[in-house]
């Protein structure tokens, strides 16, 4: 880490989002468009903390317009949420512990269709 000072954490943020906030700053030196995308990874952490306090409170299911049991929307709504969060960690590049950047899903999703395309080439060969 630099000798810059810390940035400081977006207001508002809740306890998960600041303790990412705090973690991550901590220990990389990001560029302004990468503290964009740290900030927005945090609100998501602290997103996916409601809505889990929502289905905590009501279940797996409520109830539809109906009166039918239907799953909560709230589950829903944080399956997208944690799309959105892998995306927007996967965008920092942050390295893992050996200093090796993690891939993105695009660039594993690459890597797999490179060996496929290897082994079909070296049967045909």
């Amino acid at each position: 880490m630099s000798t810059q000072s810390t940035p400081r954490a977006p207001t508002g943020l809740g306890a998960r989002g600041r303790r990412f906030w705090r973690g991550t700053v901590g220990e990389f030196d990001l560029s302004g468009a990468e503290l964009e995308i740290l900030a927005e990874a945090c609100r998501t952490l602290d997103d996916l903390d409601r809505l889990a306090e929502m289905v905590a409170e009501n279940g797996a299911t409520v109830k539809g317009s109906q009166g039918q049991p239907v799953v909560n929307p709230a589950l829903t709504e944080s399956r997208g949420q944690r799309l959105a969060l892998h995306r927007l960690v996967s965008a920092l590049q942050l390295p893992d512990a050996d200093d090796t950047p993690i891939p993105t899903a695009a660039q594993m999703r690459g890597k797999r269709a490179a060996q496929v395309r290897w082994r079909h080439h070296v049967k045909e060969g």
